[in-house]
């Protein structure tokens, strides 16, 4: 996998995250709503910063960090924009943004 690779990842669940924020059955005074929206914007800026990162993607931390981060985006594609699973889709998208941090982590 490359860092490429993961800006696509990210972008995948900026997608979800987006759908699930227009979906006009959660408020936006909803605490849920005011999680998953800072959530997207911590992520955007991730997929930002990682575009312009200059990181090693030969390294065994890269290929650890971008298997869990591709496990997650599995995750998330199998709950899909359900706002019953709301909670599951913060903690994943949670666990996203972890992992895309620990790839900031190795910028040279």
């Amino acid at each position: 996998m490359r860092t490429v690779d993961i800006v696509e990842i990210i972008g995948n669940t900026l997608t979800q995250l987006d759908m699930m924020l227009a979906d006009p059955n959660l408020s936006s005074s909803d605490p849920n709503f005011q999680q998953l929206m800072a959530l997207r914007k911590h992520l955007d800026d991730l997929q930002r910063a990682l575009v312009a990162a200059d990181i090693d993607d030969s390294t065994a931390q890269f290929a650890q960090a971008a298997a869990q981060l591709k496990a997650s985006d599995e995750d998330l594609k199998k709950i899909g924009a359900n706002l019953t699973k709301i909670a599951s889709v913060i903690g994943i998208a949670a666990k996203v943004a972890s992992f895309a941090d620990q790839l900031i982590g190795l910028v040279k």
